[in-house]
């Protein structure tokens, strides 16, 4: 009976461990013209004179969404309809400016001669990291609530 056991504990563990693997999600290369348009103009708009070294495209259970990563070292995430959901410089480096005014112009004016180096953006607003290492928080309608972790 102690062998029936081991053995059925064996089974679950080894049915569960399969089940989490990582095997659903697929990163996969795509072209550029593979985007959707809103990502194609946000990268003609921000990165019309920085090259493209690499785009995926990111397809899980749920939904699908897109990074490209470019020759100066920036990264852009894009969701399924070719929204930006994060903008990342490399360290020491600033995103490009004018992705949004609204918190270009606040960071300007709290925090002269502090760029931004990455900016997320999901359903409860922004979270924006400068350069001197501090994390700002905004509300989806760009006001300022505090500073994160």
């Amino acid at each position: 009976m102690k062998k029936f056991f081991l053995f059925l504990t064996v089974c679950v563990f080894a049915c569960m461990a399969w089940s989490c693997s990582d095997d659903d999600d697929k990163d996969t290369p795509i072209s550029v013209n593979d985007l959707p348009v809103a990502a194609k103009n946000f990268i003609s708009q921000f990165y019309s004179s920085d090259q493209v070294v690499i785009v995926t495209k990111e397809v899980d259970k749920a939904n699908s969404s897109y990074e490209v990563k470019f020759k100066s070292g920036q990264e852009v995430e894009f969701d399924a309809a070719g929204a930006w959901t994060d903008v990342d410089a490399p360290t020491g480096k600033t995103i490009p400016t004018g992705i949004v005014p609204e918190i270009d112009q606040y960071v300007e004016q709290n925090f002269q001669s502090v760029g931004i180096n990455e900016i997320s953006r999901d359903s409860r607003g922004y979270e924006v990291d400068l350069l001197n290492g501090r994390e700002l928080l905004f509300t989806l309608d760009f006001v300022f609530v505090g500073y994160g972790d």
